[in-house]
């Protein structure tokens, strides 16, 4: 670049000594009548008059003049020389490149090879002093600035490439005036000044000045020819962006400037980042890389790197293994630099615009086919009448004149656009619809979520070297890790020591056959040990999420889209979480604590002789024997026994009911769960399809085959292997996949069959039995029970147990004897006061119903799973049909709001019209009527029906005692006082006998009635209100009669209560007290003559989007809204649903505005 500048400057001075003013000035001058314009002395002399010269852009490829100039080599000093001289002589050459090409190698070639040698010896010395001056330029900021310049030239050189590629099929735009001028006078004005011997520049400045020359008449002419060309050129050019072409160009254009613009961010945020380290054989090749090319000049790139992997290959293992180490410590030098460099917040700011780069290439290429939004109403007013009004911005002008002319524009006109801008927009709706349906769209979205998953996994990585390293480190995951980590520390290893994965592993397995050797009250010792350091580490993090540091997490963990990591999250929970589980409720404050147990209570006695070590205690704990320890087991008992009492209030009261009735639904949640676990972990799995069956063999072997490939590009490859199948081999893959799911098939109806089915099926389908209920005596331990329930705290099995109670003094046994029997007898007694109440019959009851439930519920999923379903309804059936025709004419109606409609349009039709779906209805009826009638004659359904008639027999029995030990007698049902004697009430209002006359006469007047007041009649508007309407008029007139008297006695009880206190006065003991009633109170009731007026006031103000003062925020506007089913149907609720927004979600309100958007008389 240096050279080139260095010529140029050359030939300029040559040009000056030849000729003071450019040739083309002088020829002009000569050619012209007129004398040439007089040049301004001060302005020739550069006086003080003299205009500031404006530097003007250079054309071409920048050049960096702070770069040290590189010496030229022989051709261009030959070159350099020759070309001033040859543009003297030959003044022609000027405007013929091809023609000054030749001319300056047949001076080349007249050059002795003698003085080409001795040149390019010169010039290769003065580059071996070049070379270490441009290695140094290249890393300063001068060169980065510059070279960031040069690279956006090329960037732009490409983007006209590529628009020059795809020009050729694209119509030619329109030439300006000055254009279609330029083009008839260029040829000529091209040889007055080459025979001037002018340049090329000085062609289009002989042009600019006769364009200047030319009359206002003739340059209208060519702006006039210039539009009609336009006209022609819009309606081509609207016809070539349908094309293919276009299409493409398009996809090209976006694709190159995402690139350019990603590798543009890498230039510049990265600019600070880490070389990457070297590995084994980059460090081998910057040694010999210098020695191989000095033997071997003249070979190209690829044939030295041949040289320098054969010299590699010949290197030892030895010495391969020392340069292993140093790319090792090269590489640990890189790590921690990276890490550094990522904290740093450019990195951040680098990926968040590489994101938004590339969702913008996304929609240029995926959405570039996506329907246009339609125009408003006043969008097309603008484009119909914009041509009576003035163009330009501002009063009167443009948009603002257009929109003042809407204003005054006719409402059948507005009506008119109105329609159209309706239409155009069901259209649209309808093309988005289809365009989600196309492949470019689905590619689109996967591409977008393929970019978000980039940056929260690259964000997620920078959130945790930035801030969640810095938190405190996790604390023992369990009572086990504890042990472990004691364990570790008190052998001899030293710290930090590598273990391989399999000795881990074997050293965990003995731990773990050491742990469950240790008794409960040891195991005790360490859950303490691991929940005071879990309370250690809580604090610490609760410190650490005090922290400005803390602040600045939850801040780029948004903008990453991030989720925010819980650090005081337990890893039980979060393993739950995960799974879907559930953990138990938070335990209430009221709820009494767990008492200590036997270990506990000794800790707290002995813990201040031993400084409170807890190794020691556990040392002494187990030194001791059984009678030492019974003392603790005493006291622990004790405290249980309160503790049970305490537990026993708590239940009573209604938090605690809430908080148990929580426990027991999350408990049978998991009981269903642990159940899978159990007992269907023999449950034959679900075969994979036949696509599944293809793309995991065929990416297995691609993976052998290419190991270095992606998995989405070997993914990619096997799903058009796929498509490209043989639809033979395809169909005998899925004929393979069908035969293995009827397997599976077959092999799940005998699993269902087995015994762990069945204990699965009743996990699941039972529930908990009644509770018991509230003063009910609770049976007593034996003496053996009570004795191990004692001693639980010793870690023993049941059987060491029964053998320490058989082997106590007989004394003590027998006495523990006697109470047993003493607190049974006295069970005895309680629970027979207790069956003699109305709470024991009530509970029997709801055994007996659970009970029935239970068995019932087992025996029809047994029994009737083959049982025909019951057919849809007409209705039903009509929704069915129309559901997707009512989804493509209203897609602004979601989820229940089609079934609405469809129950609209069905309560339209009239009986002819639903007679295709009621026919349909009583076909389907037929047929299950026939399956059903053939399932009752089967042996399953018979043995259901035994289990249901077993309970409908013993329904009686189950109001008494029945049969069974512990239940009781029957009371005598004679004893039960009689009801009134059953009425055939049914058979009366059929033969309109008794109450009925009355009301069927009544009920004549009601066929007047709307079809609003007819819905709570019953029936529809095709059918008769009879069955119902009697019903309902029955009920409301014995309803009537019921109440008349009470509320008249009220009303007039109320009148009374009314006029006694106007008589009162009211009497105040204050002024103020007179004030504020009459002001606040008195004003604020509904029948106040203000009250309308002041509920008026509000209303506007709530429409103004101001919030009353001391309002909850509920009522921020737009927060609370009601929605009104407007098609209701014959049967729904016109109770309108109250919706609820976040804080988030709901509108800002705009102060600004001060008209409300909706006044009171149109709410």
């Amino acid at each position: 670049g240096a050279g080139g500048q260095a010529a140029g400057e050359r030939r300029r001075q040559q040009e000056a000594s030849v000729c003071v003013l450019p040739c083309w000035k002088a020829t002009s001058a000569a050619m012209s009548d007129a004398p040439p314009p007089e040049a301004d002395p001060a302005a020739a002399a550069g006086g003080e008059g003299a205009p500031p010269a404006e530097e003007k852009p250079k054309r071409g490829k920048p050049k960096d003049p702070n770069a040290p100039p590189k010496p030229k080599n022989a051709f261009q000093r030959v070159t350099g020389e020759a070309r001033a001289r040859l543009k003297e002589a030959k003044p022609e050459l000027a405007t013929d490149l091809k023609a000054m090409g030749l001319a300056l190698k047949e001076e080349w070639d007249k050059v002795p090879q003698e003085e080409k040698d001795r040149m390019t010896a010169e010039y290769e010395k003065e580059m071996e002093i070049w070379r270490p001056k441009w290695a140094a330029y290249k890393e300063t900021e001068g060169y980065k600035e510059f070279f960031e310049l040069k690279q956006d030239w090329i960037d732009a050189r490409m983007k006209k490439k590529l628009v020059k590629k795809y020009a050729k099929e694209a119509p030619k735009r329109p030439k300006s005036g000055y254009m279609i001028f330029a083009g008839e006078i260029r040829e000529r004005v091209a040889d007055e000044v080459a025979k001037a011997g002018g340049g090329m520049g000085d062609i289009g400045k002989k042009i600019s000045e006769e364009w200047q020359a030319v009359s206002e008449a003739k340059k209208a002419e060519y702006a006039e020819q210039s539009a009609r060309q336009k006209e022609v050129f819009d309606v081509e050019y609207a016809k070539y962006k349908l094309t293919d072409s276009y299409k493409n160009f398009m996809e090209e254009k976006a694709k190159m400037e995402s690139k350019q613009l990603q590798k543009k961010l890498m230039r510049t945020k990265l600019r600070g980042a880490p070389k990457k380290a070297p590995g084994p054989f980059a460090l081998f090749r910057s040694e010999v890389m210098a020695d191989v090319v000095r033997e071997n000049k003249g070979l190209k790139t690829g044939e030295l790197a041949k040289k320098v992997g054969e010299l590699w290959k010949a290197v030892p293992d030895d010495k391969k293994v020392e340069y292993q180490k140093r790319a090792d410590v090269l590489k640990e030098e890189y790590d921690k630099k990276l890490t550094e460099f990522r904290r740093d917040k450019i990195y951040s700011t680098f990926l968040k615009e590489r994101m938004r780069v590339k969702l913008k290439e996304n929609k240029q290429v995926n959405l570039w086919d996506a329907p246009k939004k339609p125009k408003s109403v006043f969008a097309l007013y603008a484009e119909k009448h914009k041509q009576e009004v003035p163009a330009g911005k501002g009063e009167g002008k443009g948009v603002s004149a257009l929109k003042q002319k809407f204003s005054q524009a006719s409402e059948e006109e507005k009506k008119a656009l109105e329609e159209q801008a309706k239409n155009l927009k069901e259209k649209y709706m309808q093309d988005v619809r289809e365009f989600k349906e196309s492949d470019k769209y689905k590619q689109y979205e996967k591409t977008d979520k393929a970019i978000q998953r980039e940056l929260s996994t690259a964000g997620l990585k920078v959130l945790t070297v930035k801030f969640l390293n810095a938190a405190p480190p996790q604390p023992p995951k369990s009572p086990f890790a504890v042990f472990v980590s004691e364990k570790r520390k008190a052998s001899a290893e030293p710290e930090g020591a590598k273990k391989s994965k399999e000795a881990k592993r074997e050293e965990v397995v003995g731990f773990t056959k050491e742990w469950a050797k240790l008794d409960k009250p040891s195991k005790a010792a360490y859950e303490s040990t691991y929940k005071d350091k879990m309370k250690e580490w809580e604090a610490e993090v609760k410190a650490f999420m005090a922290q400005d540091i803390w602040k600045e997490y939850l801040a780029e963990a948004k903008e990453f889209k991030v989720p925010v990591t819980n650090l005081l999250a337990q890893r039980a929970s979060a393993l739950r979480q995960l799974s879907g589980g559930v953990g138990l409720p938070e335990r209430p404050e009221a709820m009494p604590a767990r008492p200590p147990d036997a270990y506990k209570v000794f800790s707290e006695e002995k813990s201040p002789e031993v400084d409170g070590d807890k190794e020691q205690l556990l040392k002494m704990w187990e030194g001791m024997s059984v009678e030492d320890k019974a003392k603790y087991f005493t006291e622990a008992s004790k405290l249980q026994q309160e503790y049970d009492k305490q537990m026993a209030e708590f239940k009573k009261t209604d938090e605690g009911k809430n908080y148990f009735r929580d426990v027991s639904r999350i408990l049978r949640v998991k009981k269903v769960k642990r159940a899978k676990e159990v007992y269907l972990k023999d449950m034959p799995k679900m075969p994979p399809s036949a696509l599944k069956v293809f793309m995991a063999k065929e990416m297995a072997e691609l993976k052998k085959t290419s190991p270095l490939m992606k998995g989405f590009e070997a993914k990619k490859l096997a799903e058009e292997k796929w498509k490209t199948m043989d639809p033979a081999d395809k169909q005998k893959l899925e004929q393979e996949a069908e035969e293995a799911l009827q397997a599976y098939r077959d092999k799940m109806a005998e699993f269902k069959k087995t015994t762990e089915f069945t204990k699965f099926t009743r996990a699941k389908l039972t529930s908990a039995p009644p509770a018991k209920p509230t003063g009910a005596p609770v049976k007593p331990l034996s003496a053996l029970r009570a004795y191990m329930k004692e001693m639980q705290g010793l870690g023993k099995k049941r059987e060491e147990l029964e053998k320490d109670f058989n082997e106590l003094p007989e004394a003590d046994k027998n006495a523990r004897l006697e109470k047993a029997k003493e607190l049974q007898n006295k069970y005895a007694e309680e629970l027979a006061e207790f069956r003699k109440t109305p709470e024991f019959k009530t509970y029997q009851k709801f055994q007996f119903l659970h009970q029935k439930r239970t068995n019932c519920t087992l025996a029809k999923y047994k029994f009737c799973a083959d049982a025909p379903k019951k057919p849809a309804a007409a209705i039903m059936l009509f929704m069915g049909d129309k559901r997707k025709d009512i989804m493509r004419d209203h897609p602004e109606l979601k989820g229940t709001q089609v079934l609405g409609k469809a129950s609209e349009l069905w309560n339209a039709m009239s009986p002819e019209e639903r007679g295709p779906w009621l026919q349909k209805e009583k076909e389907a009826k037929d047929v299950y009527n026939k399956k059903m009638e053939e399932f009752k004659n089967s042996e399953n359904y018979k043995a259901y029906m035994k289990v249901v008639n077993r309970y409908q027999k013993g329904k009686a029995k189950a109001k008494g005692a029945g049969k069974g030990k512990g239940k009781g007698k029957a009371p005598d049902a004679g004893q039960a006082p009689k009801g009134p004697e059953y009425r055939d009430r049914a058979k009366e209002r059929r033969e309109l006998k008794g109450e009925y006359e009355t009301i069927a006469q009544e009920f004549e007047n009601h066929g007047e009635v709307s079809v609003e007041q007819s819905k709570y009649l019953g029936g529809d508007m095709a059918h008769t209100h009879l069955v119902k309407g009697l019903d309902f008029a029955l009920l409301s007139k014995v309803r009537t009669e019921i109440t008349k008297q009470q509320k008249a006695e009220e009303l007039q009880e109320q009148r009374k209560q009314r006029k006694a206190g106007l008589d009162k006065k009211k009497r105040f003991e204050t002024p103020l007290g007179k004030r504020v009633y009459f002001s606040v109170v008195e004003t604020m009731h509904p029948h106040h003559v203000s009250f309308k007026k002041r509920m008026q006031n509000m209303t506007k103000a709530l429409a103004l989007g101001q919030r009353i003062r001391g309002a909850p925020s509920t009522f921020l506007p737009g927060r609370m809204a009601y929605e009104f089913d407007t098609g209701m149907s014959q049967g729904s609720s016109d109770i309108p649903r109250t919706i609820f927004a976040s804080k988030e979600d709901a509108p800002k309100v705009d102060m600004s505005k001060r008209v409300a958007p909706i006044l009171i008389e149109t709410v």
